[in-house]
C-alpha cells in the first residue's frame, strides 16, 4: 500500500509538472514584460550593469533583482534564444511545498499554515497562463506568500517564539524587498525575533543579523546607483549621489505619480492629489466583478479575524508575539498599496494572506453556541465571495488549453514578442523604439518603449557600454 500510495504520488507530481511546463512553453505575456521586462533581461544579458539605463527608459530603473536572475538562466548562449522559464520552476517549486505540507491536513489541529499552502495553490492558478512571462510581480508575491506560510507554520508547528527559524525569515524578507520594493513593509515581522535578541542582550547575533541584512540589500542599491543614480528610485527623499547618468528629478517625480494614478485607475498624473474619497469610486468601479468579490472576502476575513480575536480574549487566550507581528507586517503593505497604487495584482499575495490566515485560525478553535453561528456564516460569506475568483481563473485555464494544444512550443518555447522598429542615433550608436504600440523588442538593443525618452537622452561617451545620461 505505501508502494502504492508513492507511486500515485509520483504520477500526481509528474503530471502536474508537466501542466505548469506545458503553461510555461506558450500563451501571452503580461503586459510590462513586453514593455521592461524582456528588454531589461537582455540589457543585462548584454551589458550587465548599464549606467543610466533608466534614462534610456525609466522601467528601467526599478531595479527588481528578479529580473538579473532571470537573465542569469535565459541560456541565450545554449538555445539561440532566451528562455523565460523562471516563473514557472517558482511555481513548481511553491506548489510542491505546498501539497506536500497538505498531505497532513486531517491529522493538524491547527490549520492557519494549511490555508496558507491553498493560497499558493490559488496564486498559481491565478497566474497560470501568463506564466512564461518573467514578471516581477509574480516573483514577489510567490516570496511573500511563502515567508508568511513558513512563519505560520513556525508559528503551529515549530519551536518558541525566539526559534533562529524567524530569523532566517526575516533575512528572507529582506530579500523579498530587493525583488520589488513595494513589498518593503514586509520585514516588520523581524520585530519579533528583534525583540526576543533584544530581550536576551544577545548583541553578537544582533549584530551578525543586522550584517547579513545589509549585504543581502547591498547589490539592489548598487544596482539603483548604476542604473539610476538614485539610492531608491522612484523615491526622491534620499537624495546623496550626484552622478552625470542620474535620472533628473522632474522624471523621477512624474513617474512616481503616474504609478500612483495607474494603480487608482485615473489614468492622469494631474490628478494625483485627488484625496481618497474622489478616487475610491472610479478605482472601485474598474474592478471586475470577480475582482470587487474578492475584495469583499478580503474584508469579510477582517471582520472573521476580529471576531476570532475576541473570542479568544474572552476566553482569556493572550496573543503571541509572531502572530501579532506577522498581522502587523501584511496589514502594513495593505494599507501602503491601497494609498499607494492598489492594483490587486501589487497587493494580492497579502489580500490572499488575510483570507487564508482568518479561514484556517477560525477552523483551529473549537466553536459554540452563537460564536459558531457567527463565524460559520462569516465563513460561508468568504466561501461565496471569493468562489467566482477561482471560477474565472478555472475557466482562463481550460480555455488557454483547448486553444493553444496545437500550438508547436513542445520542444523550443515561444519566443519573446517582436515589433516593427525603428532607429534613433546618438552619436552614432542605434537606439531602437517600436513604431506602433508598446513592444520593446528584446531581439534588437539597446531598445526603449518610447522615442521621448530617447530624445531626451544621450550617451555618457561614443560607447553604448558607458551607459546613458539625460540631456
Amino acid at each position: 500500500m505505501r508502494r502504492l500510495f508513492v507511486l500515485r504520488g509520483g504520477v500526481f507530481l509528474g503530471c502536474f509538472i508537466l501542466l505548469i511546463a506545458f503553461f510555461t512553453s506558450r500563451g501571452e505575456f503580461h503586459t510590462d514584460t513586453n514593455i521592461y521586462h524582456a528588454a531589461a533581461i537582455r540589457l543585462y544579458e548584454e551589458y550587465g550593469v548599464l549606467k543610466g539605463a533608466g534614462n534610456l527608459q525609466l522601467h528601467y530603473a526599478y531595479n527588481s533583482a528578479y529580473l538579473a536572475f532571470a537573465s542569469i538562466f535565459s541560456l541565450r548562449w545554449l538555445f539561440g534564444q532566451s528562455i523565460h522559464t523562471t516563473t514557472g520552476f517558482l511555481e513548481v517549486i511553491m506548489c510542491l511545498y505546498a501539497f506536500y505540507g497538505l498531505k497532513e491536513f486531517k491529522r493538524h489541529k491547527r490549520h492557519m499554515t494549511d490555508m496558507m499552502k491553498v493560497g499558493i495553490l490559488f496564486y498559481t492558478l491565478v497566474n497560470m497562463t501568463r506564466s512564461m512571462s518573467p514578471a516581477t510581480d509574480y516573483a514577489v508575491m510567490y516570496f511573500v506568500l511563502f515567508i508568511i506560510t513558513a512563519w505560520c507554520e513556525q508559528f503551529e508547528f515549530g519551536g518558541g517564539a525566539n526559534d533562529v527559524t524567524y530569523i532566517l525569515l526575516s533575512l528572507a524578507a529582506v530579500f523579498t524587498v530587493t525583488l520589488k520594493f513595494s513589498a518593503c513593509l514586509l520585514v516588520l515581522i523581524a520585530v519579533c525575533p528583534a525583540f526576543f535578541l533584544l530581550k536576551d542582550r544577545k548583541w553578537k547575533t544582533i549584530a551578525v543579523c543586522t550584517a547579513c541584512g545589509i549585504l543581502i540589500m547591498l547589490p539592489f542599491f548598487i544596482r539603483n546607483y548604476y542604473i539610476s543614480g538614485w539610492l531608491l528610485y522612484p523615491f526622491d527623499g534620499i537624495d546623496i549621489f550626484h552622478v552625470e547618468w542620474k535620472i533628473p528629478k522632474e522624471y523621477l517625480l512624474v513617474d512616481a505619480d503616474q504609478i500612483k494614478v495607474w494603480g487608482r485607475c485615473l489614468y492622469d498624473v494631474s490628478k494625483i492629489d485627488l484625496p481618497v474619497s474622489e478616487w475610491i469610486v472610479p478605482w472601485w468601479e474598474h474592478q471586475f466583478r470577480y475582482e470587487q468579490m474578492f475584495l469583499g472576502a478580503a474584508a469579510i476575513s477582517a471582520v472573521l479575524q476580529i471576531t476570532v480575536f475576541i473570542m479568544r480574549l474572552m476566553k482569556k487566550q493572550k496573543p503571541c508575539l509572531p502572530l501579532v507581528a506577522l498581522h502587523i507586517a501584511i496589514w502594513c503593505n495593505i494599507a501602503v498599496w491601497f494609498f499607494m497604487a492598489p492594483f490587486i495584482r501589487y497587493g494580492l499575495a497579502f489580500l490572499f494572506a488575510v483570507i487564508m490566515i482568518a479561514v484556517g485560525d477560525c477552523l483551529s478553535m473549537k466553536r459554540s453556541g452563537f460564536g459558531a453561528v457567527l463565524t460559520g456564516g462569516l465563513l460561508f460569506c468568504i466561501l461565496v465571495s471569493v468562489s467566482p475568483y477561482w471560477d474565472q481563473y478555472i475557466t482562463d485555464a481550460g480555455v488557454f488549453i483547448k486553444q493553444r494544444l496545437r500550438e508547436p512550443y513542445y520542444i523550443f518555447q515561444q519566443d519573446y514578442d517582436r515589433a516593427e522598429t525603428a532607429v534613433y542615433e546618438i552619436n552614432g550608436q542605434a537606439v531602437y523604439y517600436p513604431v506602433n504600440g508598446e513592444i520593446n523588442d528584446c531581439h534588437v538593443y539597446p531598445g526603449t518603449c518610447y522615442r521621448f525618452m530617447i530624445e531626451r537622452s544621450t550617451l555618457i561617451s561614443e560607447e553604448i557600454e558607458d551607459g546613458f545620461r539625460a540631456q
